[in-house]
């Protein structure tokens, strides 16, 4: 029988139609309601690592950062005021190697000299400050720690330091202004993580990703990069500025950098603001930091990295 025979053929068309508009339409909904879930489950997930006592940090900072009114500050006037609210907070190192598998740890109760700066440049990052604000403060930590913002193992994680300015820089988060401040060449020849791999239980644990740190140490010794000898800093002290990133390299076989901090301005004189193992706190070194460098025989100087990133609207 034709569809035109058909007495039923106008609602039979009618309903098809019905149907045709109905399965893409509501798919389509269905599909941005399934993506929302999932924005809201990583928003969600992430803000999960974050445990009460580190929340009750933030709550606290919130109420500092308002106090200082840092978001109507630019970024490189943030800093400085950020990491002085970390004065005195303990020094505690290995605060990341807390889970088998590798997560986004985030721990404001204990720093070390990484975490110290991580954090600090994570919260700088930020355009608001309340705990609407605390996925993003999340999302930055991930940018600032791993390679390509991507977590997938142990390796992920930019472990030496010069690595991590490079990558920075390529993410155009900081800049590397060493040679701008009178650096000259160096050439770290890191492999101190493959050397001693038993130090890291993860490398221990998987010689896959023991293999994958040798080819990573192996990328790194092919760049060239400056430093500026730590005779030379008082020289170079009027390029640089407070909330500077302050790469201390060292002469340890296998090593690049041994210790960050912030560069502090005090009296027309540059001091480093540190999680100092040695103080066992976050503290401002007694000494400017040429005279700080003096004093420890393993330190041959600085690489010097300047945030860029603006801060989003």
């Amino acid at each position: 029988m034709s569809a035109q025979n058909n007495p039923d053929s106008s609602e039979y068309y009618s309903f098809v139609n019905k149907v045709k508009h109905f399965i893409p339409y509501n798919m389509i909904r269905l599909l941005v309601y399934l993506q929302i879930l999932l924005l809201l489950g990583i928003y969600t997930c992430q803000a999960s690592h974050i445990n009460k006592v580190d929340r009750d940090v933030l709550h606290t900072f919130w109420q500092y950062a308002t106090k200082h009114q840092l978001s109507r500050k630019n970024i490189n006037e943030r800093i400085p005021i950020i990491a002085c609210f970390f004065l005195d907070t303990p020094y505690k190192s290995n605060t990341l190697n807390v889970t088998q598998k590798e997560l986004p740890v985030i721990n404001l109760h204990e720093l070390d000299c990484v975490t110290f700066v991580e954090n600090v440049l994570a919260l700088s990052l930020l355009s608001e400050y309340n705990d609407n604000a605390i996925g993003t403060f999340v999302n930055n930590i991930i940018s600032l720690r791993y390679r390509n913002s991507e977590i997938e193992d142990y390796t992920s994680r930019l472990h030496y330091s010069s690595d991590w300015l490079f990558e920075m820089e390529k993410q155009h988060l900081l800049k590397d202004i060493t040679q701008f401040a009178g650096g000259i060449c160096f050439h770290p020849e890191v492999c101190f993580m493959s050397k001693n791999y038993d130090r890291y239980p993860p490398l221990k644990a998987d010689l896959k990703l023991l293999k994958k740190i040798k080819t990573l140490e192996t990328e790194i010794n092919k760049r060239t990069y400056y430093y500026i000898p730590k005779n030379k800093i008082n020289t170079a002290c009027n390029k640089i500025k407070a909330g500077d990133v302050i790469l201390i390299t060292t002469n340890i076989k296998g090593l690049d950098v041994s210790h960050l901090g912030f560069a502090y301005k005090q009296q027309g004189k540059t001091y480093l603001l540190h999680a100092s193992s040695t103080g066992k706190r976050v503290m401002l070194s007694e000494q400017p930091l040429q005279d700080y460098m003096e004093g420890i025989k393993s330190q041959s100087g600085i690489m010097v990295g300047r945030i860029t990133q603006n801060i989003p609207e």
